[in-house]
């Protein structure tokens, strides 16, 4: 390990003096936040101490020594303040305090509170305690890579005001999702993690070992399958804000590792999850950002995102507006022509009909959406868990929603037909002998779930992570997960 040598002399001679380094506790009565607050109500910024006997605790980040006074700022729980050392109240300690206290120590401090003749609320130091020696440099902030800041999101959080923000946003939103939800009528649920049979979703997975079953086991790709269970037990409402893990591609939109809500809505359609969705995102910017219109960049320009209004409009209606030509006139060979114009590759390499036409819509249209837009109406053979369209054959009760040309949310009349259920499964199983890695699994429970009876059920997925994306306006998916996949040679630097 590259400890910084001087301070590892320093810590050998705290420890020679007696002085516990590392102690076990620090009893505080202010915390760095609470002192701002009481500096904050003061108007008249009193230059005499107003608040005596003062113990709190914080991060040093700046020295600024004088001669015989000297200030040092302090952070703890995103707040700052100002520390006024003299020979005067601590003697000697005054400069064992330079001696042995670097940046990024922590520190407690005894003293009494003021406001400086500039009306900066201080702390004038009586006593100090080294509660952790930081035994490396903190560095420079503004100079940290991004790929830095990944792999040691615990040096972001403290020098990176950015980051520790959209933290605080991201666990506003998940609690106002749960609050909402719960005003809503549903219920929080758990569901395994560890799954015989992954599904819910066409993606592949990541594999691990059961040693006293003797059975490979799965990291689950999705939340659908085990909360359909419930909808199923007799819980009408249900939702899980939880981990799932796609062994895919890392990007700016996609990390294998992910945060997904889904719900569950017994006895509603696609078009009731539709209505409560655009009532989702409306209340949860309000709540969270305090306002309906949020400033999203879009390529090198920022527009405003107005989640006001939500646009619907069918796969095929876009695609057909899009291509100037009634995409169901075209013929197979047509659309395949099409693909290969545009280097698109389908499912499995396989050029099925309903396939090629998601494949095209998906490079054809959705950069196109910017402001908020339900895409409607899905060909079937994009979605073996959905219900067949009640007025359109071959298409299939399923939307998705679309912001700043990204999929935020997809949502289905959910499939409760066992029978139908166990045709599309076998065909998913065809895709896969053909080459598909990303087709859906045969899960011979769930289809014994079903038989038991499912009610009409409408479902909802939302990714969390680029919803933070949207509410913190970041392009990368990175920048809002606390702690992204990153190589464990970046983490071992």
């Amino acid at each position: 390990m590259k400890w910084d040598e001087r301070r590892i002399q320093v810590l050998e001679e705290l420890r020679a003096r007696g002085v516990n380094p590392y102690p076990q506790k620090y009893p505080i009565t202010h915390t760095v936040v609470q002192l701002r607050q009481i500096g904050n109500q003061r108007q008249d910024k009193p230059k005499d101490p107003f608040l005596t006997g003062v113990r709190t605790a914080g991060r040093v980040a700046n020295l600024r020594r004088h001669g015989k006074a000297s200030f040092v700022d302090i952070f703890d729980d995103g707040e700052k303040l100002q520390l006024y050392l003299r020979v005067n109240e601590l003697g000697d300690k005054y400069e064992y305090f330079f001696k042995v206290v670097d940046r990024g120590d922590i520190i407690g401090i005894q003293g009494d509170l003021f406001f400086t003749a500039k009306g900066e609320l201080t702390l004038l130091v009586k006593d100090f305690a080294m509660l952790a020696k930081s035994l490396i440099e903190p560095p420079d902030w503004s100079t940290m890579s991004p790929e830095f800041r990944y792999s040691h999101r615990y040096v972001d959080f403290l020098y990176n005001d950015n980051a520790r923000r959209f933290m605080e946003t991201r666990f506003k939103i998940i609690r106002e999702i749960r609050n909402i939800l719960g005003e809503e009528g549903f219920i929080e649920v758990e569901t395994p993690i560890l799954q015989p049979v992954y599904g819910g979703a066409l993606a592949r997975p990541f594999k691990s070992h059961v040693n006293y079953l003797n059975e490979d086991w799965y990291l689950r790709i999705s939340l659908e399958l085990y909360l359909k269970r419930f909808i199923v037990g007799g819980f009408n409402k249900v939702f899980e804000i939880g981990k799932v893990f796609r062994n895919e591609d890392i990007d700016v939109t996609h990390n294998p590792e992910f945060t997904l809500m889904e719900l569950y809505w017994a006895y509603a359609d696609y078009n009731d999850i539709m209505d409560l969705t655009e009532r989702l995102f409306k209340q949860l910017a309000d709540r969270v950002l305090h306002s309906t219109k949020i400033p999203y960049k879009v390529g090198e320009k920022t527009v405003e995102i107005n989640l006001e209004s939500f646009r619907r409009v069918s796969m095929y209606d876009s695609l057909s507006e899009a291509l100037g030509k009634n995409v169901e006139e075209m013929t197979d060979d047509q659309l395949k022509e099409l693909m290969q114009r545009n280097g698109l590759v389908p499912r499995g390499s396989l050029y099925i009909r309903g396939l090629m036409i998601e494949k095209l819509f998906d490079k054809l249209v959705t950069p196109s959406l910017v402001q908020p837009t339900f895409v409607t109406d899905y060909p079937i053979e994009t979605t073996p868990l959905c219900k067949p369209h009640r007025n359109k054959p071959g298409l299939v009760e399923r939307f998705e929603l679309y912001i700043a040309g990204v999929e935020f949310a997809n949502a289905y009349t959910e499939l409760n037909d066992p029978i139908l259920q166990d045709k599309l499964f076998r065909e998913e199983q065809d895709m896969m002998k053909r080459g598909d890695q990303e087709a859906h699994p045969y899960d011979k429970d769930f289809i014994n779930a079903l038989s038991y009876g499912m009610p009409p059920t409408g479902g909802l997925g939302i990714g969390i992570d680029r919803l933070v994306m949207l509410f913190t306006n970041n392009q990368s998916i990175k920048e809002v997960i606390p702690f992204p996949m990153v190589s464990s040679k970046l983490i071992e630097e």
